[in-house]
């Protein structure tokens, strides 16, 4: 690849991390130390300030040259925000500017330079020596007693380290900068650069997070004063129930202490004073490592447990609502114009799906159901908030909707807003992954009662019918309000990617449906086929000693499989893709360079990868493929070795999304399916950026499924942008697509 590798090393006041490279650039006292960069593969060259921009980066950039970084966002802004401006550098445009980072990403490789060059076992590696450097010019220094006596009366400027105090530590912060560009240029060889259609969507990604969203910064600062009162009122109702023993809500252990000893005795209290061990009932068995929500929502549904060590989880459970961290993420974002920018990271997933970073916009907590069935006014919601009041709250929306830290949960979208003089125009893409699913399989049936929705929305919903297959009824005696459509909608959302019991329990527990109770319904329906069938694999599970066994009850055990077996049978074609594309990954694993199609997609093991070739012509890339004996991907790890099922299965390399470590994994079918459908989904979203961007709707933001645009107050026509963002590309044809949108002042999740 050509162009101008360039990389710089900055200083500021502001906490990258924390603020984001918005407002770190945004800052006045931000400023470069140093750059370098090399063009077209020469050798590499220096710059420091205050020397003028070198004359060929100038005439690299005034011709329309290629600008090459990791993480080039980061230069991008360095350059457009202060180098123009301030240093006399030449205008950039976005479109000039490719990112390493990005191509690394979409070869599920890892986005960091450190482990991009060991991935790829480059000769010129990264030097691990530059955080030192780093901490000593780029961030500011400790304040002596010196400079506070020369700056009394005044406040206290960041102080920084001159590269005059230490010569030789800053001649290796650039000899640092050096191989960082020739550790950039070298990964940039190795690897096949984004496509045209994908380099496209990256520069409308960069463009969509400098647009930004904008907060209600006035009703985010309120609400963490709100925040703060609550607390303490929650501390000194936490105070008075226990005596003062636990003095506050964040004292978890005093808490569990507490609880303990007023459990006494009982099935109920030893399940619970077992529960604050860290042991879940006997005869369960699951060790947990802290009092998350799930654990905390399965202990609150007992209804024998003592009213006081209820009271007290409750108010536990309210203390710990997410929202605080959200909001205070919020304000530590926003730049001066009151808007969050660089909160969508391109190309987060090997799938190619985004994700939010910072603020965090794709993780938001879903309202109570009590908060979506009150249906407020957000005008009047949020002018309440404002006043910062937990008693007003309360008297104006009652003693439970009304507290504080569970109500801002609920509300935490509407301090997304538009504009003066504009509103939000959004729509989401309608059960997108199922449809995907159907089409891509050939769930012929499926596709045509999708079709059939979009052409009579009042048909039967995909989870009453999902439902109808499980529990061998029909959609006429299954109606919308009937409670076994929640168990058609888990299953739909938990099934479809070879996922089990754990998959369906996982899911429930995000919506609270308790297993237990689908059982009885469930087994009553079943044939005796299905009942021997689910029977067996109990028993089967029970003798290995499955990890699932011990944690849920026989009847919720049983009552989860009735589900997934029901599910799969209503779902042959999607059951065979699984086996079909998994054997088309280890065929093509086993004939390197033979192309093997299978059913909307082809692999192919070429240059270090296995190739996945989508209906769109994107690749998906699995690292260094081999066939190896391995666990399968959902054998029980409390398993002892002897007894996990074990089997040759295709294993690449690839990003653990937690560790972002690279790691050996399996590629089982199920798992195949979820990436093509997820991948799939992602270009149907990139395909609706780029029609409502062509359109005049001006993208600034995505959550999920969602497009959010922001536009001119009675602008634009929503139904009109809910159809146009579902025309599909000519590779899609017969998908069953359909969006349903709103819009208004704040955002909101309709």
């Amino acid at each position: 690849m050509s162009g101008l590798e360039i990389d710089f090393e900055t200083r500021s006041p502001v906490n990258l991390k924390v603020e984001g490279v918005y407002r770190y650039m945004e800052h006045p006292e931000t400023a470069p130390l140093m750059a370098s960069y090399t063009i077209d593969g020469g050798p590499v060259r220096r710059w420091r300030p205050p020397e003028p921009c070198p004359n060929d980066i100038v005439a690299h950039v005034e011709k329309g040259g290629t600008i090459v970084a990791h993480n080039a966002g980061f230069e991008r802004l360095l350059w457009q925000m202060i180098l123009s401006k301030r240093y006399g550098w030449p205008a950039v445009r976005l479109r000039q500017f490719r990112c390493t980072a990005a191509t690394a990403a979409a070869l599920s490789l890892p986005r960091d330079l450190d482990g991009l060059g060991v991935a790829l076992n480059l000769s010129v590696q990264k030097d691990k020596t530059g955080k030192t450097l780093i901490d000593r010019f780029s961030k500011p220094r400790k304040v002596t007693k010196a400079d506070l006596e020369r700056h009394q009366g005044g406040p206290m400027p960041a102080l920084f380290h001159e590269p005059a105090d230490f010569p030789e530590d800053f001649e290796r912060f650039h000899d640092y900068c050096d191989v960082d560009v020739l550790t950039e240029q070298a990964a940039d060889r190795r690897m096949i650069p984004l496509r045209t259609e994908c380099q496209e969507a990256y520069w409308r990604s960069e463009q969509i997070n400098d647009r930004g969203l904008r907060i209600d910064v006035e009703s985010a600062k309120a609400a963490l004063l709100l925040v703060d009162r609550a607390k303490l009122r929650l501390d000194r109702e936490m105070r008075h129930l226990t005596e003062g023993e636990v003095e506050a809500c964040s004292q978890v252990a005093k808490l569990k202490d507490w609880c303990a000893v007023r459990l006494g005795q009982g099935p109920a209290m030893k399940a619970a004073l077992e529960f604050f061990d860290g042991v879940l009932p006997e005869g369960r068995g699951e060790e947990i490592a802290s009092l998350g929500k799930a654990d905390m929502d399965d202990l609150l549904e007992r209804e024998d447990l003592p009213p006081l060590v209820r009271k007290a989880l409750e108010l536990r459970r309210d203390y710990a609502k997410a929202s605080t961290a959200k909001i205070k993420a919020f304000l530590s974002r926003a730049g001066q114009d009151g808007r969050i920018r660089g909160a969508f990271l391109f190309r987060a997933a090997g799938t190619g799906r985004y994700s939010s970073t910072g603020a965090q916009v794709h993780n938001l907590p879903r309202p109570r159901k009590v908060f979506d069935d009150a249906h407020l006014d957000p005008r009047d919601l949020f002018e309440a908030i404002r006043k910062a009041n937990v008693e007003w709250l309360e008297m104006l929306y009652g003693e439970e909707l009304g507290k504080p830290l569970p109500l801002l949960s609920d509300s935490i979208r509407g301090f997304i807003w538009a504009d003066p003089g504009k509103e939000l125009l959004a729509a989401d893409y309608s059960g997108i992954e199922g449809a995907i699913q159907a089409w891509f399989a050939g769930e012929e049936w499926k596709v045509k009662a999708l079709f059939d929705l979009i052409a009579d929305p009042s048909l039967p919903d995909m989870y009453r019918r999902a439902a109808a297959g499980i529990f061998n009824t029909t959609t006429d005696l299954l109606m919308k309000k009937d409670k076994r459509r929640q168990v058609g909608k888990v299953s739909e959302l938990s099934l479809g990617y070879q996922g089990g019991v754990g998959a369906f329990r996982s899911m429930a527990r995000n919506y609270s449906l308790k297993l237990g109770p689908i059982f009885g319904p469930a087994w009553e329906a079943a044939d005796p086929e299905r009942r021997e069938k689910v029977l067996k694999r109990y028993e089967e599970c029970l003798e290995r000693g499955e990890l699932l066994t011990k944690q849920l009850t026989r009847e919720e055990w049983m009552g989860a499989e009735l589900v997934k077996v029901g599910w799969r049978a209503t779902h042959p074609a999607i059951v065979a893709s699984w086996k079909e594309l998994e054997a088309a990954a280890r065929e093509a694993v086993v004939s390197p360079g033979t192309k093997v199609q299978a059913l909307k997609v082809s692999f192919l093991v070429a240059r270090g990868f296995l190739w996945c070739l989508l209906p769109s012509g994107r690749c998906l890339a699995y690292g260094a493929p081999s066939i190896r004996e391995v666990e399968v991907p959902w054998a029980d790890k409390a398993l002892t070795p002897e007894l996990r099922e074990k089997r040759p299965v295709v294993t690449c390399l690839g990003v653990d999304s937690q560790t972002r470590r690279l790691i050996r994994y399996a590629l089982y079918g199920g798992l195949i399916f979820e990436n093509v459908v997820q991948a799939i989904a992602l270009d149907l979203l990139d395909n609706g950026i780029e029609i409502a961007e062509r359109a005049g709707y001006p993208v600034v933001g995505h959550v999920h499924d969602e497009i959010i645009t922001e536009v001119p107050r009675g602008w634009g026509d929503l139904a009109w942008f809910e159809k146009a963002i579902c025309e599909l590309p000519g590779w899609a044809r017969g998908l069953p697509l359909t969006a349903g949108g709103w819009r208004g002042k704040r955002y909101r999740k309709d």
